[in-house]
């Protein structure tokens, strides 16, 4: 008896290394980072690559559009360690609805939630890219809010 119980725990502990191996694998595969409750160095969303940027607010998110409308913030999937993931999806109708090429991004930024009311966006490669110096600072909010104007975004450069 006493020989089954060690063969039994060296089992269950054999599958426990293998489940904790197998979701730090799936975590740098899919996120970039080996550890799986890390926040994600990158993310990859509807066949596109998405980086780490700014913290947002929801309603800094919510006040955000682009040309093709303003679409609902859901979520649209987890990170290794269960944290979900949100973004504003443009229908499909809207990504296939170019002819001459091939259908649009989903969405341009994904959202991690970090806190009550805090989100860490993910741009879209080869997108806008926030840089650190006030003036990217400012030009990037300005585009993300859409309170100013083009020759007012001129002006304060």
């Amino acid at each position: 008896m006493e020989r089954l119980l060690t063969r039994a725990g060296l089992v269950a502990v054999a599958l426990a290394g293998l489940v904790l191996v197998g979701w730090i694998s799936y975590s740098r595969a899919a996120f970039g980072t080996w550890n799986p409750t890390a926040q994600p160095n990158r993310i990859d969303y509807c066949d596109r690559r998405y980086f780490p940027g700014w913290h947002f607010t929801r309603t800094q998110i919510d006040a955000r559009g682009n040309g093709l409308g303003v679409f609902p913030f859901r979520q649209v999937a987890m990170t290794a360690s269960g944290a979900p993931l949100f973004a504003k999806p443009l229908p499909a109708s809207v990504r296939q609805a170019t002819p001459y090429s091939g259908p649009l991004p989903c969405a341009m930024t994904v959202y991690m939630k970090v806190g009550p009311d805090d989100y860490v966006a993910y741009g879209i490669s080869g997108a806008l890219i926030f840089d650190r110096s006030v003036t990217g600072i400012r030009r990037a909010l300005a585009l993300e809010v859409g309170d100013q104007t083009k020759e007012q975004r001129q002006t304060q450069e």
